[in-house]
């Protein structure tokens, strides 16, 4: 057996190599941050539409 072609990192271990530099952590980050405030104000939405049956305005 070739013993450097162990040595080698897989593709799955370079995706994960690339992934965690701090730049990529960085646009996780921020993606991981919108989609949040876009959940948050999503779930006010459908709270709001379920109780404004029961709210007079």
């Amino acid at each position: 057996m070739d013993e450097s072609s162990e040595d080698r990192p897989n593709m799955v271990d370079r995706f994960f190599l690339k992934l965690m530099q701090p730049e990529n952590l960085g646009r996780i980050l921020r993606w991981a941050w919108i989609i949040s405030l876009l959940m948050l104000a999503l779930g006010y939405i459908l709270i709001f539409n379920k109780l404004s049956e029961y709210i007079n305005f």
